[in-house]
C-alpha cells in the first residue's frame, strides 16, 4: 500500500512541479515582448537624437571647408526623411518595415561618415574646441546607438526564443495566438 502512496504523491508533486514550470513560463513571453518593444523605442530615440545634432555638424562641415555644399546638402536631406519618419513600433516585426527605417539611418550614418573622412584631410582644425564639442557629442551619441541596439538584439533574441521554445510556443499560440519573430540584427539584407 506504501508504494502506491508513494507513487501518487510523486505524480502529483510532479504535476504540481509542471504546472508552476509552465504557469512561470507563460510570464516570460509578455515580459520578454514589452521589454524588446521599449528598447526599440529607445533605439529610436537615440537615432533622432543623432539627427537632431546634424545642424551643429553642419555648422562644423561649414567652417572647416566652406566649399562642401554637396555634403551640407546632404546631411540636411537625409536629416530631414530622418525626422519625417513615424515611430515604427511594428518595425522590429516586420522585416520590410525595418529594412527601410535602417535604410534611412544608414544614408545619415553615410553622410556623418563623409564629415569624419573631410575632419581627417583637415586634422589640423580639430583642435578648435567648438568643433572638438561637436564631435565628442557625435562619438558620444553613436555609442548611444550602439547599446541601444545591443539591448534590443539582445531583448529581441529572448523574446524570439521565449515564443519558438516549448512550452512558450504552445502558451504563445494557446493564448495569444501566432506571433510574429523580431528582427534578431541589424544587418538585414537590402531588398531586390
Amino acid at each position: 500500500m506504501i508504494p502506491r502512496r508513494l507513487a501518487l504523491v510523486a505524480g502529483l508533486a510532479v504535476a504540481v512541479a509542471a504546472v508552476a514550470w509552465v504557469v512561470v513560463n507563460s510570464k516570460r513571453t509578455p515580459h520578454y515582448d514589452a521589454a524588446a518593444r521599449a528598447a526599440w523605442q529607445e533605439v529610436e530615440r537615440q537615432f533622432r537624437a543623432r539627427a537632431g545634432m546634424v545642424p551643429e555638424v553642419i555648422a562644423v562641415v561649414e567652417a572647416v571647408d566652406p566649399t562642401q555644399t554637396a555634403l551640407v546638402e546632404q546631411l540636411s536631406t537625409t536629416r530631414a526623411a530622418v525626422l519625417a519618419l513615424p515611430p515604427q513600433p511594428d518595425a522590429p516585426t516586420d522585416p520590410a518595415r525595418f529594412r527601410a527605417f535602417m535604410e534611412t539611418q544608414d544614408e545619415l550614418s553615410r553622410a556623418l561618415g563623409k564629415v569624419m573622412d573631410l575632419m581627417n584631410i583637415y586634422s589640423d582644425r580639430r583642435s578648435n574646441p567648438e568643433i572638438r564639442r561637436v564631435l565628442a557629442a557625435l562619438e558620444t551619441q553613436e555609442n548611444r546607438i550602439v547599446v541601444a541596439r545591443s539591448d534590443f538584439v539582445r531583448l529581441a533574441r529572448a523574446y524570439n526564443l521565449s515564443i519558438s521554445s516549448i512550452p512558450g510556443r504552445w502558451l504563445t499560440r494557446a493564448f495569444l495566438g501566432q506571433q510574429p519573430l523580431m528582427v534578431e540584427s541589424f544587418e538585414v539584407p537590402s531588398s531586390g
